[in-house]
């Protein structure tokens, strides 16, 4: 494990204190959102255009859904309330 040395400035850290903000978890999460996560990033644009597509698509009848699955829905719940 290595050590990480932040500056923070007191106005803010008093904040953090007062709000009983967890800064180790905060930081942590933050550090893991940096890491490459494999996928592709897109810009503001090309997301705008891909969602228009599905929503054009969606429209016209031009996609396939995924039948409903029960068990899916509680693995989905049961995920999330893992998180």
């Amino acid at each position: 494990m290595q050590t990480l040395q932040i500056e923070i400035q007191d106005d803010l850290y008093n904040t953090i204190k007062e709000n009983s903000i967890d800064i180790n978890n905060k930081v942590k999460d933050f550090l893991y959102s940096l890491v490459d996560d494999g996928y592709p990033s897109i810009n503001t644009d090309d997301a705008k255009q891909r969602v228009s597509k599905a929503v054009e698509n969606y429209k016209n009848n031009n996609t396939s859904y995924c039948k409903y699955d029960e068990n899916l829905k509680n693995e989905m719940n049961n995920y999330i309330k893992s998180l």
